[in-house]
């Protein structure tokens, strides 16, 4: 579960790189700013707001621990159901994702 919230992650970050450099030279002389998702609205973190919200993440991390720990439990004594194909589906359209 962790593990595909990391490559959730990753996804999105990889594919924000992409767009930002797709924007950044289609629209150099652009007067607004587009998200880097479609979709999605940009959001911007002021200066002063920047170091509030890392002393919010470090207090609490944005992951509850404890329901990671009881899935993996869960998995180690074999009463988590793992749907084998929606996870390889899943790591294929990433690597389709990641390719193209």
């Amino acid at each position: 579960m962790v593990e595909s919230v990391k490559h959730t992650v990753n996804r999105i970050e990889v594919q924000r790189g992409q767009d930002r450099k797709a924007n950044a030279s289609a629209n150099n002389s652009a007067s607004s700013p587009k998200p880097a998702v479609p979709g999605v609205d940009a959001a911007e973190v002021s200066k002063a707001a920047a170091p509030k919200m890392v002393a919010m993440l470090a207090d609490k991390p944005p992951v509850d621990t404890a329901a990671v720990e009881r899935i993996k439990t869960a998995i180690k004594q074999g009463r988590y159901p793992i749907d084998l194909d929606s996870i390889s589906d899943a790591l294929m359209d990433a690597y389709r994702d990641l390719k193209g």
